[in-house]
């Protein structure tokens, strides 16, 4: 088992990162993960603006062996375990409800036995999610608080215990990194933070050699999620669609463009993972059942 610290972190996926450590393809790994806001925010406040420094750190890079452009670096995730206080951080201005937030405030909210501690009446329970996982993009440095082809700020909540992210290899190595992990968060991310909180993230990484798909792909028990970044949500979802019908005639050449269509817009579903980033993300969802469709070809 290899442990890489919160302070080994970067703020950019660039094709030039160095990496912390390198690992054999089948290792296991424990990324330990400061909140999105590198633990500068430990106490509640109301009209203040915080002047923080160095957000959205993702630990890392970790290189795998073996791993070269035109492969996939298969990244299963075994367990996410929480620290006890998850933070929020609104602001005028920010996110898509900016209109109604008329002042600063920094809310902290308990974390214990698998619930958020909201208020005196209500608990809600947690979804631990990564924000922010991604490998080194080929040819661009790419900030971590912003979404690619290369995974990255994806803020989807289904990254979470037990899901398979599947990230075009672009360098050698791949260089992996992690960070931005949520207790809890809606699809949309319309607050601009989900419960943002430390963790420790432990993973498997594996090299798919000579399989690749020009974007994000989550698999869980159940479904199949093509991950799409753009400009504009429309942008996205159209990516994402397209992307998706991709995938599944790579995986179904014995079905027809039109039946694949026909799937597709009967049993899919296209929705969205984040409106607040510098890119929208957007993912469309195929359920498993009823095909026998894998990553690999």
């Amino acid at each position: 088992m290899h442990t890489i610290p919160k302070t080994n972190h970067i703020f950019s996926f660039a094709p030039d990162l160095k990496s912390v450590m390198t690992v054999e393809s089948g290792a296991e790994i424990v990324f330990e993960t400061y909140d999105c806001y590198r633990g500068q925010l430990t106490e509640p406040s109301k009209n203040k603006i915080h002047a923080l420094q160095g957000v959205n750190p993702a630990t890392g890079p970790v290189a795998v062996k073996g791993a070269m452009p035109g492969d996939t670096l298969k990244v299963t995730v075994i367990s996410i375990d929480l620290e006890e206080t998850g933070i929020m951080y609104l602001r005028p201005g920010a996110g898509a409800l900016h209109k109604y937030v008329q002042e600063p405030e920094v809310k902290t909210f308990r974390v214990a036995d698998g619930l958020i501690q909201f208020n005196e009446r209500h608990v809600f329970p947690i979804r631990k999610m990564i924000g922010v996982i991604g490998v080194a993009p080929k040819t661009e440095d790419i900030p971590t608080y912003s979404p690619g082809n290369h995974g990255g700020n994806m803020d989807t909540k289904e990254i979470t215990e037990g899901a398979i992210v599947y990230l075009p290899v672009s360098v050698a190595g791949a260089q992996l990194a992690i960070g931005d992990v949520h207790a809890l968060m809606g699809d949309g991310e319309v607050a601009v933070c989900g419960l943002e909180i430390g963790s420790r993230v432990r993973v498997k990484v594996e090299v798919l050699k000579q399989q690749h798909f020009h974007t994000p792909v989550v698999e869980d028990s159940t479904n199949f999620y093509v991950i799409a970044s753009a400009a504009t949500l429309d942008e996205a979802c159209q990516s994402a669609v397209e992307s998706m019908f991709t995938f599944l005639q790579e995986r179904l050449p014995e079905y027809e463009a039109n039946e694949i269509v026909c799937i597709m817009g009967l049993r899919g579903d296209l929705r969205v993972s984040q409106i607040v980033n510098p890119l929208r993300t957007a993912k469309f969802v195929m359920p498993k059942e009823g095909f026998e469709v894998t990553f690999a070809k």
